[in-house]
């Protein structure tokens, strides 16, 4: 079977629904729309992506530069494997209702499994194992509130600061940042979470230095494989901005420059090991990301479950990019953003035998709303 990839970057936000119709925000479905032929930079040779449209002389002009084989969807379901950026009851019913039977789609069973795995508790039960089994401190889990009393005690033991998350969320949605003289101005917005998700999840608001993730392949059977590392920028307390694009001992070395080389290689080792367990308990194969940072404080160097993303993300996408498609030692970056009217044409990719080496590239295809940008020098 040849996989049908489906850029649905909703995801999240339809797992915290938990429903099979669901119409995402409209600055998100511009970013859905945008992104559709993303697909092309980290599938495979022979897969197929959705997209509702596809500017054929840019394709084939990508095609000819970079050589890829991923082509647009032919509209016929025989042969495909759906492959969706995340799995949900909406992601299914998107395959169903392009034609797909509903035995070739994941079961309503398997989806909630893949809810559970994908709720930051289970990156708090995560963190907590692996304090158990490493030699080293690290931060404390996050905890989970259930009423307003729980939030306000926990703020209040915190006077240096409080993030609370939303359960479901990712790319900086459904966080709020507080401390105990901001907190009572804000009672209303954490009534309205506990509202919509039933809890929040609470850590302290670390004096952050990098954020960074590792990223694996669960093979569904108790195995987990470490696939590589992403190193990103956020804003405005934890919001997506871009990747760092660099060759792998490059990124590692940020990284254990200020948590050193051991403790690096012992939280990659000791948490493949839990997500291929915890992998098995929900039955899900697939790509797994987990979000950590640096952080500045005398107990600890590290956060190395912040986030667990049960499905790809940008990072995957970065690191599949400079693998295939950058040249060797290339460094630059790369960055989603809104794309404004009068700006200036960038610079156009710098190629040689199908590997960028130089100047900018724009992964969607013209007249998208977002840009998704990759420069190197």
């Amino acid at each position: 079977m040849t996989d049908l990839h489906l850029f649905n970057p909703e995801n999240d936000l339809a797992l915290a629904l938990d429903l099979q119709h669901y119409t995402p925000p409209p600055i998100v479905t511009q970013l859905r729309n945008s992104g559709a032929t993303l697909p092309m930079w980290y599938g495979n040779r022979g897969d197929s992506f959705i997209a509702r449209g596809v500017n054929a002389r840019w394709y084939r002009q990508m095609e000819d530069t970079f050589g890829m084989e991923v082509s647009p969807w032919n509209m016929n379901p025989e042969g495909f494997s759906p492959t969706p950026w995340g799995w949900s009851q909406h992601a299914c019913g998107t395959f169903a209702n392009l034609g797909f039977d509903p035995s070739s789609l994941p079961s309503k069973e398997w989806i909630d499994g893949v809810r559970r795995f994908s709720h930051r508790s289970t990156s708090a039960e995560i963190s907590r194992e692996l304090a158990q089994r490493l030699d080293f401190a690290i931060a404390p889990a996050a905890e989970e509130l259930r009423n307003l009393s729980q939030i306000s005690a926990f703020i209040g033991s915190h006077p240096e600061g409080t993030v609370l998350k939303l359960p479901w969320s990712s790319s900086g949605r459904g966080l709020v940042v507080t401390d105990p003289q901001t907190a009572a101005g804000q009672s209303g917005m954490f009534a309205g979470m506990l509202s919509r998700q039933d809890s929040v999840m609470a850590e302290p608001r670390y004096r952050k230095v990098l954020d960074f993730a590792m990223l694996f392949e669960a093979d569904g059977t108790g195995g987990c494989t470490y696939t590589g590392l992403s190193v990103f920028h956020t804003v405005q307390f934890g919001s997506y901005a871009g990747n760092i694009l660099a060759p792998e001992p490059e990124l590692a070395a940020m990284v254990t420059a200020h948590c050193g080389i051991r403790q690096f290689d012992a939280v990659r080792s000791v948490l493949a090991d839990i997500l291929g367990s915890t992998a098995l308990r929900y039955r899900y194969r697939g790509p797994v990301g987990v979000d950590m940072m640096v952080v500045d404080s005398p107990d600890f160097a590290l956060a190395p479950a912040v986030e667990v993303n049960v499905r790809r993300t940008m990072g995957l996408l970065c690191h599949r990019f400079y693998a295939r498609y950058a040249a060797d030692g290339a460094h630059g970056t790369f960055t989603v953003a809104k794309r404004t009217s009068g700006a200036p044409a960038a610079v156009g990719p710098a190629v040689s035998g199908g590997r960028m080496y130089g100047g900018t590239l724009d992964m969607a295809q013209p007249g998208s709303d977002f840009s998704f940008t990759v420069a190197l020098a």
